[in-house]
This record gives C-alpha cells, structure tokens and sequence, in this order.
C-alpha cells in the first residue's frame, strides 16, 4: 500500500479513537484546548485562562463557548496558583490525564504500524 494512503488511514484512526475518549465532536477547539492545558501541567506551567485563549488560533468567542462547556462537565478545572489568587489558572482534570493515557495505549499500535510500513 502506498505511504500516502497508509498516513491517511492511520490519520482516520486517529481521530476515530480521539473522538471515542475525548469530547472533541466536529471541531478542533475542544481539542486544542484540551492538549493545551494538559501540557501546561506537563510543562509546569501556571496557565491562566487568559494565556489558553490568547495561544489558540481561534476566536475568543468559539474558544469561550467550549471552555465553558469542558469546565462544566469536569474536563478541565479551575485552581488557584501560588501567587495572585484573583487570576483564573486552569489544569488537566483527573478524568481527562486518565482519557489522554487511554488514548495513548490506543493510538500507540497505529505509530507503530506507521514506523513499519
């Protein structure tokens, strides 16, 4: 099989297994978000709300809505830091660190097979 067609069936894999753990529906935003707070706490960056939505190539209005939803439903959380309280910090929950470890187990044959091929 081609290497072009073997990447893009890989790719189809991908995003059916992300679709399956994560609430990422039609679009990249819940996505993006999700990746991006889950490497700030990796990283051990304080991130701030203000500092997600300004390193997102997307309107403040598409990110907003998605936030509020991924917050409300416990993907992501809200925490203060060490130093100013008053300023939003927000963290990879639980259930998404355990989705995105799932995820991993799951998409870790496809890299292999793409490696191989």
């Amino acid at each position: 099989m081609e290497q072009r067609l073997i990447t893009i069936e890989s790719l189809q894999k991908i995003r059916a297994e992300t679709s399956l753990l994560l609430p990422v529906g039609h679009s990249f935003i819940p996505f993006d978000i999700l990746i991006a707070a889950y490497c700030g706490d990796e990283n051990g960056d304080d991130l701030t709300v203000k500092a997600l939505f300004a390193s997102l190539p997307y309107s403040d209005m598409g990110i907003r809505y998605h936030f509020k939803k991924l917050i409300s439903t416990g993907w992501l959380e809200f925490h203060n830091g060490d130093k100013d309280t008053r300023i939003k910090r927000v963290k990879a929950s639980q259930k998404l660190v355990k989705r995105l470890f799932l995820l991993e187990e799951r998409i870790a044959p496809i890299f292999k097979n793409l490696r191989t091929s």
